[in-house]
């Protein structure tokens, strides 16, 4: 995760003293917004949040990046087609942030914000107590989709990864306890994922992140370092390798 949100991070390191009161504001500043969209209803939260990312967002590097990989995924389309899905997707973005703030108030109010699906593969799986690699991606309302632990009453072992801000960290720490699982950092490795599997516990995996490392396999057209954990852990263990997804309905449901 970023270390520096307001200030270039060549800068903070040159200076220290800089990058730590930079940390120390950015802390305070995102605990004021979390506050306030705390405050809306989980409609106006989402719907604030999304308009902020789609107009700030645009203007990031990650734009650029952003309109790169789209250029290489649709080759057909053209440079507006690409304008407008970026913003879309920092739009989603957005809403995300929005729905890890109200996530206790969406789980509250699940009787009319969430419905839960299984395949019948799926719920065999889960009501004979087996344990599974729950994998999905960064997509839709992906962070609710912790919220499998609470409906079912499994024990899953959540992989994140901690935000380089400590006061940020803490932040953040305490709104993904309504995920209602066992939280595992990215710095902790395989093992713990391993023994929760074989111990006949579940984990859950984001697995589409950028990597520093990885196997390289063909990706529209291009070798790409690609994060093979959750294939590899199912393997290992002889878990099932489920995929789940959330998808949005409109109205913060």
């Amino acid at each position: 995760m970023a270390q520096y949100y307001f200030v270039p991070k060549p800068l903070a390191e040159r200076f220290p003293a800089l990058g730590r009161a930079a940390q120390s504001l950015e802390a305070a500043l995102l605990k004021g917004l979390f506050w306030c969209v705390q405050r809306l209803r989980p409609e106006q939260a989402t719907r604030v949040a999304g308009a902020l990312f789609a107009t700030v967002g645009p203007w990031t590097q990650k734009a650029r990046k952003a309109d790169t990989n789209l250029a290489i995924a649709f080759p057909d389309r053209d440079a507006a087609w690409r304008k407008r899905t970026v913003k879309e997707v920092f739009r989603s973005l957005g809403m995300a942030a929005a729905e890890l703030l109200k996530l206790e108030q969406l789980w509250q109010e699940r009787g009319r914000r969430i419905a839960f699906h299984w395949s019948d593969a799926a719920r065999e799986h889960i009501e004979a107590g087996l344990p599974a690699v729950n994998v999905c991606a960064h997509v839709g309302a992906w962070q609710l989709t912790n919220l499998i632990a609470r409906e079912r009453g499994l024990r899953i072992s959540t992989v994140y990864a901690p935000e380089s801000n400590p006061a940020v960290h803490a932040l953040v720490q305490d709104l993904r306890r309504a995920f209602g699982v066992r939280l595992v950092p990215t710095d902790d490795g395989v093992r713990p994922l391993i023994k929760e599997l074989k111990d006949g516990h579940s984990v859950g995996l984001a697995t589409d992140t950028r990597l520093q490392t990885g196997e390289l396999l063909p990706f529209f057209g291009r070798d790409a370092l690609t994060n093979t954990t959750a294939a590899r852990l199912a393997l290992r263990t002889g878990a099932a390798l489920i995929p789940i997804h959330c998808e949005r309905l409109g109205g913060a449901r």
